[in-house]
């Protein structure tokens, strides 16, 4: 299987199920520590975050690709943090500008690490790498 389905349906999984744990059990208390930062929660907005990350995962699935579909080792990991850098600034720049609580950035950063690792291995297992 290539790497850009593989990393949109590890994506979906991924979304689905560390997004829940990470971000809406472990650090959904900070949010209400900023309550007015934030919209109405719904299933509409839950598919469509999961949906986005789907793409994400396809996005890291064509990196992936297009980094020679590297084996696990030094070059999977120079990938990984490559991509978990840009995120991770993102991240602390929207920080800097939206009244969000530390403690939910903290839980964001991580939830956002384990999705680009889990990918990343899926990516390089199903390639055979």
């Amino acid at each position: 299987m290539a790497p850009i389905p593989i990393g949109a349906i590890s994506g979906l999984v991924l979304s689905a199920t560390t997004s829940f744990l990470i971000t809406g059990r472990l650090f959904h208390s900070y949010q209400k520590k900023t309550a007015a930062t934030w919209r109405p929660e719904s299933w509409r907005h839950h598919l469509f975050a999961m949906l986005l990350q789907s793409m994400a995962g396809a996005g890291i699935g064509w990196l992936f690709s297009a980094a020679g579909a590297p084996a696990l080792g030094f070059a999977l990991f120079e990938l990984g943090l490559g991509v978990w850098i840009v995120l991770v600034a993102c991240i602390l720049i929207q920080a800097l500008y939206v009244n969000w609580h530390a403690g939910f950035v903290v839980g964001l950063v991580l939830d956002w690490t384990v999705f680009i690792a889990g990918v990343l291995l899926a990516c390089a297992y199903f390639s055979g790498r």
